[in-house]
């Protein structure tokens, strides 16, 4: 088999575990935007938060700029990648026969957390009035998305080398000192399942490996909406296998509690960023209009210097005799 092949194969793997997912934003008042940078609310493909950005009069270029932007970087942890396949459109809302669309990949990262078209198309264009990009002051943009999903991608990572667990079962490698530390204080794990079979007891220890391996990797940071549905789900699936859960349980409630403060944080922490990202904006419009001003005052003292100089201000106008 050559490595074309190969890698033609991985490839057609990889895009097959790709989940998909499109977002309209219909841009009211337009012509109207304010401010430098424009961001859509945001919207959850593939278990990820996402927000589209647009520069109405265009990133330093007399064009539409159009990007996909990764949501509450700040919330992420460290080292995090992204790699995503996407397709940004300005609907033609005329015929949508007629709409741009353009296919763009890239792998997201801390340093690269948006990406896109600074020269989607020139303003020129946009304006038209016989095109249907801006109607009624209107411009629909959409973003359709394909990504992997956020929970298979948490599952891949526990999967690995199995390793003998005191003699009952077989387990996960990366799961067996958690689960050791916890049966050494809380016997009564290993007892319950005394007399189940051995299926039964490699999967109740799994879920039991899963469950503290979330616990022990995931910061408080990273707590999002997403990680929170993850642990739900891993608790109730160790719920099934009966196990004494009272040592573990109380902690785990907490940490439900602290996913809403957590949210709050990162709300606040986006308004800021909104907040910050305004004021540079408006203290780059305050520098150019202090240059200009400058310049206008120049130019009257020269009109000064120049038409005044000459005449007596404090003389009569008179009016000719003859």
């Amino acid at each position: 088999m050559t490595d074309s092949l190969v890698a033609r194969m991985i490839k057609k793997v990889e895009e097959e575990d790709l989940v998909s997912g499109t977002f309209t934003w219909r841009v009211d008042n337009f012509s109207q935007l304010k401010k430098y940078q424009h961001y859509s609310e945001v919207f959850v493909i593939g278990g990820y938060k996402w927000r589209m950005l647009i520069y109405a009069k265009g990133n330093n270029v007399d064009c539409l700029s159009v990007y996909l932007d990764v949501a509450e970087v700040s919330a992420l942890p460290y080292g995090w990648n992204r790699y995503t396949k996407f397709k940004l459109t300005l609907v033609d809302q005329f015929d949508t026969n007629k709409s741009i669309t353009k296919d763009l990949e890239h792998t997201f990262t801390a340093s690269t957390a948006d990406w896109g078209l600074t020269s989607f198309i020139p303003l020129s264009e946009l304006h038209r009035h016989d095109k249907g990009y801006l109607v009624n002051d209107v411009c629909v943009v959409e973003v359709e998305v394909s990504v992997r999903n956020g929970i298979k991608i948490l599952e891949d990572q526990e999967t690995g080398e199995l390793m003998d667990f005191r003699g009952l079962v077989r387990i996960g490698k990366n799961f067996v000192p958690m689960l050791e530390e916890v049966c050494s204080l809380y016997p009564s794990l290993i007892e319950c399942q005394m007399k189940r079979s051995r299926t039964f007891v490699q999967c109740a220890f799994t879920a039991l490996g899963r469950v503290l391996h979330f616990l022990k990797t995931t910061k408080a940071k990273d707590m999002n909406a997403d990680a929170c549905q993850r642990l739900q789900l891993l608790w109730e699936e160790l719920e099934a296998f009966k196990f004494d859960l009272a040592w573990l349980e109380p902690h785990v409630q907490s940490v439900f509690g602290m996913t809403k403060k957590v949210g709050i944080v990162n709300r606040l922490k986006e308004d800021v960023d909104v907040l910050d990202n305004e004021i540079k904006t408006r203290r780059a419009i305050l520098a150019d209009a202090e240059a200009e001003l400058e310049v206008a005052k120049r130019n009257l003292a020269e009109a000064e210097e120049e038409y005044f100089s000459k005449i007596d201000m404090d003389s009569e106008l008179g009016y000719p005799l003859a």
